[in-house]
């Protein structure tokens, strides 16, 4: 269920801002993909974290029951959430 190869929504985009970014003049370029360097570096730390956070659940599962295991995966994923995308 986790780690499959495929690209996302906002993998896609920074690929497509990368082919962008070629067609423009030289310090767009190198501008923009440092940038796009950064938002990727972020994303992947957010994918990790969120990878972990569930494994770790997962242990919550085997101890105390699905309902326990989904309480926590709920909370979790809140906490996540707002530390990525702030408060809706």
């Amino acid at each position: 269920m986790f780690g499959l190869a495929n690209d996302g929504k906002l993998e896609e985009l920074i690929k497509q801002k990368r082919v962008f970014l070629r067609g423009t003049l030289k310090d767009y370029f190198t501008g923009g993909n440092d940038m796009l360097d950064d938002i990727e570096r972020e994303l992947e730390d957010a994918k990790t974290e969120i990878l972990q956070r569930l494994e770790a659940a997962s242990c919550l599962r085997e101890v105390d029951g699905e309902d326990a295991y989904r309480k926590e995966c709920l909370a979790m994923f809140n906490q996540w959430l707002e530390k990525w995308f702030g408060i809706p």
